[in-house]
């Protein structure tokens, strides 16, 4: 097992090799609202235990990213702002043979914020979606390629369910030292899988009747 020795501090004032990633502001769910959700993500994660901005990656793609995704630069600025305002504080991990770790965990303030944010009315739901925004004016293209985005969409929802279906296997039955906080993340997925298969039988019967349309356009254009 590696040495390690610790120094804890507040801030991100350090060169901790992987936990200190360049600093960045774009923001990929739009404008103050994104940035103050991510926020408030963050100190979620952090109220559940305490991790390192890897780990905090890691939560994002394996649990959060089929509703929220946040890239690695976003995460490590979060961080340093969250620290900056005394919501969390992080301990430096020396270790031998394995890159130094800064671990984050909340404040009392940071506590007292993420209580804040859980009892908050949630604000009025908005999603920008891509497909759906170029599918409303696919009426100026041809059905094949309607068609097109439609069979990709269909197999990019068949694999999210297939991760949400995952996720109840590996982790419906299991022991959790936690769980409330597991129940209500099952709740999320549940919620997720009931709209991806909605999206799903959507998308299945618009590809079923282009297919059809397409069909009979080449049957006519062959008399």
């Amino acid at each position: 097992m590696a040495n390690t020795t610790t120094r804890h501090e507040r801030g991100d004032q350090h060169n901790a090799h992987d936990d200190d990633a360049p600093a960045a502001t774009t923001d990929e769910h739009g404008g103050e609202r994104g940035r103050n959700t991510l926020r408030s993500i963050i100190l979620g994660l952090l109220g559940a235990r305490a991790m390192s901005g890897y780990d905090i990656k890691r939560a994002f793609d394996r649990s959060l990213a089929t509703y929220w995704n946040a890239g690695n630069s976003q995460i490590y600025t979060t961080l340093k702002a969250l620290a900056a305002d005394g919501l969390v504080s992080s301990e430096l991990i020396y270790q031998q043979g394995r890159p130094n770790r800064r671990v984050y965990r909340l404040t009392d303030r940071g506590q007292a914020t993420l209580d804040r944010w859980l009892s908050d009315p949630v604000p009025e739901r908005f999603t920008k979606d891509e497909f759906l925004t170029k599918l409303f004016f696919c009426g100026q293209t041809s059905d094949a390629v309607a068609l097109r985005h439609l069979e990709e969409h269909r197999e990019a929802l068949v694999a999210q369910i297939a991760y949400m279906e995952w996720v109840l296997r590996e982790f419906g039955g299991r022991a959790s030292r936690r769980p409330r906080l597991l129940e209500y993340q099952l709740l999320v997925r549940d919620y997720k899988q009931a709209a991806l298969q909605a999206d799903l039988d959507v998308t299945e019967r618009a590809i079923e009747r282009l297919r059809a349309r397409l069909a009979e356009d080449e049957s006519q254009r062959e008399r």
